[in-house]
């Protein structure tokens, strides 16, 4: 016999308790070996949900995905999507090769005891911490002051800083050092022109980058990931906004001194025609490691993409990702940084040896034109996971653009 939920699903409109919802969940990894793996499905309304099912208030929604078998339940996250109104429900898949089938029960229960969230946000003056746990992830430097030369140099650029998985402190580069205008990770380009003007948003000279706000609406904190949204100005000579930018920053849960944290940044032309150019060594989005790099003997060096090709002056075309392998302190770090094949082309990739490195492309936009980039940073300690090889990240490329296929059924009661 079908449920009630199941019933007015097919029959009817009606609002099904959330506690009636249970789903057959298959994940088939597409022919990519996959290791601790973001992985998703969405329910939607008049598809997989009832036409006109909500979500519950209060305590909201908690997911149970038990593998089938009855081991335990995984860690599992549900999000209210906004543009649908539906679900989506995310899940680390641990380990999964080409030829495996993961297979799981999901049941969605309203309110209940649910375990406190692994992800938190803490804002504080000039900057905020998203942490896993007790563990900080990521810094964004949201500061701006003009008050002061010297305070407009520590400010003129908003960044992401990286903490290490040793309370070791930044694994980036703040303000000041070699080369101020590296920080963290961060996008600009040294050539900018908006209708007949240019300037120069890689060095900020006379121009500033600032962090505006938040959208906490779209703020998202869990078990299996955290999530910000954030809005940028790119402030022109006269403190008019040239570009815009909305930067979507994930965190996934930290699985065993290794990171993935994907950016979604989407530019806009704000006061006329816009276009992004510059050169690979000046332009696009960068990662800069810890400034202990620029030190006697301490050069970052580089595992490439079996695509790439060139090297002269340290510049690499059709690179779809470049890990920098450095030592901060007493410990090592793989950093990759992941170009999204949605991105513009032609995208190159440069490298320095004091840790800076990243994706250079150059497109033009007419006014009020948006454009969506992709990126993914994969962090690891190479002391505790000591294989750098080409085929070690060429394989968590290939989990980032091309995501299992997940296939999604209504369980009978």
């Amino acid at each position: 016999m079908r449920s009630i939920c199941t019933l007015t699903f097919l029959l009817a409109p009606a609002i099904c308790p959330a506690a009636d919802l249970q789903f057959k969940i298959s994940v088939d990894p597409a022919g990519i070996a996959r290791r601790n793996s973001p992985t998703s499905i969405e329910l939607r309304p008049g598809k997989e949900l009832p036409a006109n099912w909500t979500a519950p208030g209060g305590n909201g929604l908690s997911a149970i995905l038990t593998p089938v078998g009855g081991a335990k339940p995984i860690d599992a996250q549900v999000v209210t999507t906004g543009t649908t109104k539906g679900l989506e429900v995310y899940w680390i898949e641990k380990k999964l090769d080409p030829g495996m089938v993961s297979s799981y029960t999901l049941r969605l229960r309203a309110g209940g005891k649910t375990a406190s969230p692994a992800f938190n946000f803490k804002e504080e003056a000039g900057f905020s911490d998203l942490f896993y746990g007790k563990r900080p992830v990521l810094r964004h430097m949201t500061a701006y002051d003009p008050a002061s030369k010297d305070s407009l140099h520590q400010t003129y650029k908003t960044f992401h800083h990286v903490y290490g998985f040793h309370d070791d402190g930044f694994i980036t580069k703040g303000a000041g050092g070699q080369y101020t205008h590296h920080r963290g990770l961060f996008i600009g380009f040294s050539r900018t022109r908006v209708g007949d003007r240019q300037w120069d948003f890689w060095h900020c000279k006379g121009v500033s980058v600032r962090h505006e706000k938040y959208d906490p609406q779209a703020q998202v904190l869990g078990s299996v990931l955290g999530r910000t949204l954030s809005q940028t100005g790119w402030y022109d000579p006269e403190g008019k906004v040239a570009v815009r930018d909305w930067r979507r920053v994930t965190a996934w849960r930290q699985v065993d001194a290794q990171a993935l944290i994907d950016f979604v940044i989407t530019l806009e032309a704000v006061s006329g025609d816009v276009s992004l150019k510059g050169d690979p060594q000046h332009a696009g989005f960068q990662y800069r490691a810890v400034e202990s790099q620029t030190g006697k003997g301490n050069k970052t060096t580089y595992v490439r993409s079996t695509e790439s090709t060139g090297g002269k002056n340290d510049v690499w075309e059709g690179a779809e990702w470049i890990t920098g392998i450095f030592r901060h302190g007493e410990n090592n770090y793989a950093v990759t940084h992941m170009d999204h094949p949605k991105n513009p082309r032609p995208t190159v990739y440069s490298t320095r040896n004091y840790g800076r490195f990243g994706a250079y492309f150059e497109k033009d936009l007419k006014k009020g034109e948006k454009l969506e980039l992709r990126y993914r940073i994969f962090i690891v300690d190479t002391k505790k996971h000591s294989n750098v090889s080409v085929e070690r990240y060429e394989k968590k490329y290939w989990d980032y653009i091309e995501p299992a296929k997940v296939t999604v059924s209504t369980v009978e009661n």
